[in-house]
């Protein structure tokens, strides 16, 4: 005896909050999810032990994400 499953199809469109949640700011910096403007990458390599004492440092300052220090860190070195 097999059970047969329907599976429904995919949507056409999404709602709105579906639309928003898609489109979200991938930024935890900024408020209410909208980046103030478009965010890049840049990536570069430093030593397994710097990376250890930010890491560590952050934790101490309670801050969650290494990018949010990081980023305020290089906004307070090269201000606009």
């Amino acid at each position: 005896m097999s059970k047969k499953i329907t599976v429904p199809p995919k949507p056409q469109s999404f709602s709105p909050s579906q639309e928003a949640w898609l489109h979200r700011s991938e930024n935890p910096d900024t408020a209410n999810g909208v980046a103030e403007e478009p965010l890049v990458r840049l990536t570069f390599d430093i030593p397994e032990s710097l990376h250890r004492r930010i890491k560590i440092n952050c934790a101490q300052k309670g801050i969650k994400r290494m990018t949010t220090e990081l980023r305020r860190i290089l906004n307070q070195h090269f201000p606009a």
